[in-house]
């Protein structure tokens, strides 16, 4: 892979990476060494602890497998596209959306192709990214930038009931909305062939992949040190998985330092702060979804976080931005990446579809936010 090869493929990594770097120009370099490290280390290991456990995972098989079974005995069209969207919005919960997406839209595709259905193939996994947006907004470890907040429970001082609370009727308001929309898909009666039954592999190894899940999820709680997890989780895959570490995506947890270093950077600098600053203090949710729209929301929420002590609205003001453009999350940004490498994608009409489900979604979560806060 040549340099532009790299680019195109890693473009947020090199471009977040460019911002941090110039925003070390303007900033002292005394006041660069003051940043929270070890906060944003906390996030990134917590991060490579579902990784690496997802990685497991498909190492097994246990995700094919999974799909499989959820899918293989369906006959009706808004079936088998229902059970395509809803596979990612539980696993987000669980394992991120960015993940979900990137192990359940190839599967998607595949099964609509198996079953002569590529003309549904744009609104059905846009939708696997609206649900996959929500289901992850439910839990702390369901995407980086709850991750990130959550990490700052000890600084603002709510508790993890606070923090579902707030996040419930997005969740729940978002679910019924994307379900609605689902059930609009055309209904036909179809027959999924499987080309190969998929079985899970090396099963006594998914046992030892749910108790690091414990173990990540409590990490999270707070109950264990992030940094004792690390050690079990290093040592663990070393013994069992040991080539598994060359399989993660290290990239998305170095675009999540450089982009904290960026954040803390920019403000820094008087004019930008004031600026921010202000617009905070008018309406920091909207702030955080307009500003989502353009950067994506961990970015905005890196960026905007220390400027207000309205932790939910950042949150949800996240939650919520990752819909609207398709750079407004990554989640959305990796759809539309696995969407143009099919042969007979159609550009335009995917578009145009994601418009207008995530104008249809921004419509409904902002009032809906704006009712219960």
């Amino acid at each position: 892979m040549g340099i532009s090869g790299f680019i195109k493929k890693e473009f947020l990594l090199v471009f977040s990476a460019l911002l941090a770097l110039i925003s070390l120009f303007f900033v002292p370099f005394d006041t660069v060494l003051s940043y929270d490290y070890m906060r944003i280390t906390k996030t990134i290991c917590t991060l490579l602890f579902f990784l690496l456990i997802v990685a497991g995972l498909k190492e097994c098989r246990a995700l094919d497998y999974l799909a499989q079974k959820a899918v293989g005995n369906l006959k009706t069209t808004r079936a088998l596209c229902l059970t395509l969207i809803m596979l990612p919005f539980f696993s987000a919960m669980l394992f991120s959306n960015d993940v979900s997406l990137l192990t359940f839209v190839p599967v998607a595709i595949a099964i609509l192709a198996m079953a002569n259905l590529k003309e549904r193939i744009p609104v059905v996994i846009i939708l696997q990214t609206v649900a996959a947006n929500i289901g992850s907004s439910l839990t702390p470890f369901g995407n980086p930038h709850n991750l990130y907040m959550f990490n700052l429970h000890d600084l603002y001082g709510f508790s993890l009931m606070e923090y579902e609370v707030t996040l419930i009727p997005i969740v729940v308001v978002g679910l019924i909305t994307f379900l609605v929309m689902s059930f609009m898909i055309k209904n036909n009666d179809i027959e999924v062939e499987m080309k190969e039954k998929v079985e899970i592999s090396q099963k006594p190894k998914l046992i030892v992949l749910a108790v690091m899940f414990l173990f990540a999820i409590v990490t999270v709680l707070g109950v264990i040190p992030f940094y004792i997890t690390l050690a079990i989780m290093v040592v663990v895959f070393i013994v069992m998985m040991p080539k598994i570490f060359v399989k993660i995506d290290y990239g998305i947890l170095f675009v999540f330092f450089f982009l904290f270093v960026f954040a803390n950077g920019i403000t820094n600098l008087e004019v930008i702060h004031d600026f921010i600053k202000d617009l905070m203090e008018m309406e920091p949710m909207l702030t955080t979804v307009l500003v989502s729209q353009f950067t994506s929301n961990v970015p905005s929420t890196i960026l905007l976080q220390p400027f207000t002590d309205d932790w939910a609205a950042v949150l949800v003001g996240a939650d919520i931005g990752g819909f609207g453009t398709p750079i407004a999350s990554m989640a959305s940004v990796i759809t539309l990446r696995l969407y143009l490498l099919e042969k007979d994608c159609n550009t335009k009409r995917y578009l145009l579809t994601f418009f207008l489900i995530n104008v249809v979604m921004l419509l409904v979560l902002i009032p809906t936010y704006i009712f219960f806060r």
